[in-house]
């Protein structure tokens, strides 16, 4: 799945299981993205911790 086909209920997801100690392979894998994907939503969110 494409960044731009992401709905907002799952960037909220991936946001909010990320920020509760998850890293950022083990929520792509729980929401089937790619990780650079999942990597940009955490991006756009503010909250990825390089």
């Amino acid at each position: 799945m494409q960044k731009g086909l992401v709905s907002e209920n799952t960037k909220e997801i991936v946001k909010n299981l990320y920020t509760s100690g998850i890293p950022e392979e083990f929520v792509a894998m729980q929401v089937d993205l790619e990780i650079p994907v999942v990597i940009q939503i955490l991006k756009e969110a503010g909250v990825y911790r390089e």
